[in-house]
C-alpha cells in the first residue's frame, strides 16, 4: 500500500502572470528560489518540457509535463523515480491575474513507497513537503518583487 501526500499553497506576487510564469518555469534559475532542486537538466522543451532533476533527500526523477499553458497553468508527473522513500508524484501550478499581481497556487503530491516502517515517515514527509513548498514560493515572490 502506498501513501499519497498532497499539499496546496498560494501566494500573491506583485507581478504579471507572464513574469511569474517565466521566472518559475525557467529551470536554469530554479535553484535561485527552490532549494529542494539541486540540479535540473531540460531534456527537451517541445511540445511540453521534460526535465531531469536531482533533489534534496536523494530523490532523482524526470518531470514530464502534461500541461504547459503559459501563462495560466502547468501540470507534471514524476517518471523514472529513484528514491528510497518516494515512488512518484506530481505537481500542478496555476497563475491567476489579479488587480496588481498574480495569485500563484501550487498543488504538490508525493507518493510514498509501501512498507510498514514507511508509514511512520508519512507525517514527516508531509510536513517537509509543506514547508519546502512555502519556503520556495516565498523566496520566488521576494525575488520577483525585488526585480520590479
Amino acid at each position: 500500500m502506498t501513501h499519497k501526500i498532497t499539499v496546496t499553497e498560494s501566494v500573491v506576487v506583485r507581478r504579471r502572470p507572464e513574469d511569474v510564469w517565466d521566472f518559475t518555469q525557467d529551470y536554469a534559475r530554479r535553484h535561485e528560489w527552490d532549494s529542494s532542486v539541486l540540479e535540473a537538466t531540460v531534456l527537451h522543451r517541445d511540445p511540453v518540457p521534460r526535465v531531469r532533476v536531482r533533489c534534496t533527500g536523494g530523490l532523482k526523477a524526470v518531470f514530464q509535463y502534461r500541461q504547459f499553458d503559459r501563462p495560466s497553468r502547468t501540470s507534471l508527473w514524476m517518471e523514472e523515480v529513484q528514491s528510497v522513500i518516494v515512488a512518484g508524484g506530481g505537481d500542478s501550478w496555476s497563475y491567476v491575474n489579479m488587480d496588481g499581481g498574480t495569485s500563484w497556487t501550487q498543488t504538490n503530491t508525493v507518493v510514498v513507497k509501501p512498507g510498514w516502517w514507511r508509514r511512520l515517515l508519512v507525517p514527516l514527509v508531509r510536513r517537509q513537503l509543506l514547508l519546502s513548498t512555502r519556503r520556495a514560493m516565498e523566496s520566488a515572490r521576494q525575488k520577483l518583487e525585488a526585480d520590479e
